[in-house]
């Protein structure tokens, strides 16, 4: 099954594609395909929701005390 997915260009990025695509002997469609696909496979999660949850939120604590003072207060 496909879907259909319509994004807009900067007009530098687009001749870059269709350049790519002439060099390729092929059209924008299959070099876009090829390079997502290569994006989604270089780009994996995490592994499981806890690491992704971590990953997404650390380093942003900004309450009204330090990570440690927070640690102390909260671990036995």
């Amino acid at each position: 099954m496909t879907k259909t997915l319509t994004i807009r260009l900067p007009a530098t990025l687009l001749n870059d594609l269709k350049a790519k695509a002439k060099s390729a002997k092929t059209n924008p469609n299959a070099v876009l395909k090829r390079m997502a696909a290569e994006y989604v496979r270089e780009n994996k999660p995490a592994g499981n929701a806890m690491q992704e949850h971590i990953r997404a939120y650390a380093g942003t604590w900004d309450g009204y005390c330090s990570g440690e003072e927070l640690l102390r207060k909260t671990r036995p």
